[in-house]
């Protein structure tokens, strides 16, 4: 153990030299090596990876798989890295993942829609939070109807979800009082202040402004969960069930069930099913190491790393290992 922690700190200490992805990937046509595309240093990407490979190459001892991390600007630069073969592996927004391969999307359209691209497994969760007030009777999301709900800014994450999950609810904005599409810092101002019954956020547990609503007004978190999630997740399959662990936030005692979008690592179509199955069966066999951490990976589990969230198909290395540990 003391020897994976070095090496993740030592892979955080590599990550503040600039090593330009070209020359990481001339040197992976050397050897064994896989190159993750991650996130700024700072990031839980970054994080994410580093651990991820600091199993890997321990796993792999010198002569095996070498696992390397490279910063980026986030999910689609990884993505469209990934597209242009300088990089092995990638960390990918669960949805973006699956507009990536279906060419939903303008960065990824026509010949720019990642086909070759295969899933080795899913990771940490970013739940969707519904906060209410916690003497406005809403338990559920059918308690919504005819309240003051904030469902955020049209292009934001938050609103997207919401969007998702009303159309799998069969609702429209007209069901609700009021449906104001306000910025967080004002949302939770309104909700405080009387002005709104609920508001919906959305981000990695645990997320600074959930912490900032519940520090500052009495607020609980209700459930999604149930038959409406159901039909998120069979109508999106970029969606999962995440749970949102008790004591991530203020006041909150017991695990709550919600809805969400999932971290997935992705390979290229030239990742060997031989390295695919290495992958995976490094991080499997010491998961607990990487959900330690960070807050945000407890939502990473072994039941859901074949499935959670995955919108294409599985790498025949990582499918290959999920048989075999059924």
């Amino acid at each position: 153990m003391r020897d994976r922690i070095a090496f993740i700190f030592y892979v955080f200490l590599i990550g503040f030299v600039s090593i330009p992805v070209s020359a990481i990937s001339a040197g992976a046509k050397e050897m064994n090596r896989a190159v993750m595309a991650t996130g700024a240093v700072t990031s839980g990407y970054y994080l994410l990876g580093s651990g991820i490979c600091a199993e890997v190459n321990e796993a792999a001892g010198p002569a095996g798989l070498h696992c390397a991390v490279e910063t980026s600007k986030g999910t689609v630069a990884n993505l469209q890295a990934l597209w242009a073969g300088t990089v092995d592996l990638a960390l990918a927004q669960s949805d973006w993942q699956y507009h990536a391969f279906a060419g939903t999307v303008g960065q990824f359209s026509g010949d720019k829609a990642i086909k070759d691209m295969r899933a080795l497994m899913s990771l940490g969760g970013s739940p969707l939070v519904l906060l209410a007030r916690a003497d406005g009777g809403i338990k559920t999301l059918e308690d919504l109807a005819g309240k003051q709900l904030d469902i955020g800014k049209k292009g934001t994450g938050r609103r997207a979800a919401m969007d998702d999950l009303l159309v799998a609810m069969g609702w429209d904005l007209g069901k609700f009082k009021l449906a104001s599409e306000l910025p967080e810092a004002d949302a939770i101002k309104d909700l405080c202040g009387g002005k709104l019954d609920a508001l919906v956020l959305a981000g990695v547990t645990p997320d600074k402004n959930v912490t900032l609503a519940m520090r500052t007004c009495p607020l609980k978190i209700v459930p999604i969960d149930g038959t409406d999630a159901g039909k998120l997740i069979k109508a999106k399959l970029y969606y999962s069930a995440v749970a949102i662990p008790k004591g991530a936030y203020p006041g909150l005692k017991t695990d709550v069930f919600s809805v969400g979008l999932r971290v997935i690592l992705l390979a290229s179509g030239k990742v060997s099913d031989e390295n695919g199955y290495a992958i995976v069966k490094a991080v499997a066999g010491n998961l607990e190491a990487v959900r330690k951490l960070h807050p945000s990976f407890a939502s990473i589990n072994r039941a859901g790393m074949a499935k959670a969230g995955i919108a294409v198909p599985l790498q025949n290395g990582a499918a290959k290992f999920y048989r075999e540990a059924k």
